[in-house]
């Protein structure tokens, strides 16, 4: 199912803390909402197998990527394996210009980023069920050891503090629930006059 077109793209974050289920939502949001892309990251890491650039992602040398943090073009970047990792504002900028939707699955900070950038962002944080539930789930993924999951709960629990910062939350219980929420969001902000002041100008026109 696809939206209007409005006279801009809609930039939607979603963020949360880890083990939350911002991936698996975000899929499901986008097969029900076609006319949305998802941001592309940045990487300093060399492709892999048939990866290209501008599809999985966008890949630059080590200087490339330290300019556009100089320049204020990273929103959020982290470091794994001696390689960068983070989100182009660039990209973004060509969204908006060419009135299309675009979700990100960004950082908290990042986020808080984008919302300075492009006031007319949208922000959905999603919450877990309970500290308990979010920790089974990093367990499930068995990708860390314990300690290391225990170091993300704690990190996890300072994040959520940051929901309150965020225009929507949802509490991620229900994967068809949450992304229903999140369709919920869309058409809300889809319906805000302002996005669709110029589809409504003839009216006013045959009124004056």
């Amino acid at each position: 199912m696809s939206g209007n077109k409005l006279a801009q793209g809609m930039i939607l974050c979603v963020s949360g803390p880890s083990g939350v289920g911002k991936g698996t939502v975000i899929e499901a949001f986008m097969k029900r909402r076609e006319d949305f892309s998802l941001s592309i990251s940045m990487t300093t890491r060399k492709p892999r197998g048939q990866e290209q650039d501008g599809v999985e992602y966008y890949f630059c040398n080590t200087e490339k990527f330290q300019e556009l943090i100089r320049e204020k073009e990273i929103l959020e970047f982290d470091i794994y394996s001696g390689e960068y990792y983070g989100t182009p504002v660039g990209p973004i900028r060509e969204y908006v210009r060419n009135q299309q939707n675009v979700i990100l699955d960004i950082t908290i900070d990042g986020a808080i980023q984008v919302k300075k950038i492009f006031p007319q962002a949208v922000m959905v944080f999603l919450l877990p069920p309970a500290i308990s539930t979010l920790r089974e789930r990093l367990l499930k993924r068995s990708t860390e050891s314990e300690s290391e999951i225990e170091t993300r709960i704690k990190q996890a629990e300072i994040e959520i503090s940051q929901a309150k910062k965020f225009e929507y939350a949802i509490l991620n219980d229900r994967i068809d629930d949450t992304v229903a929420r999140l369709e919920a969001i869309v058409l809300a902000e889809e319906s805000k006059f302002d996005r669709q002041a110029s589809q409504f100008a003839h009216l006013f026109k045959m009124i004056e």
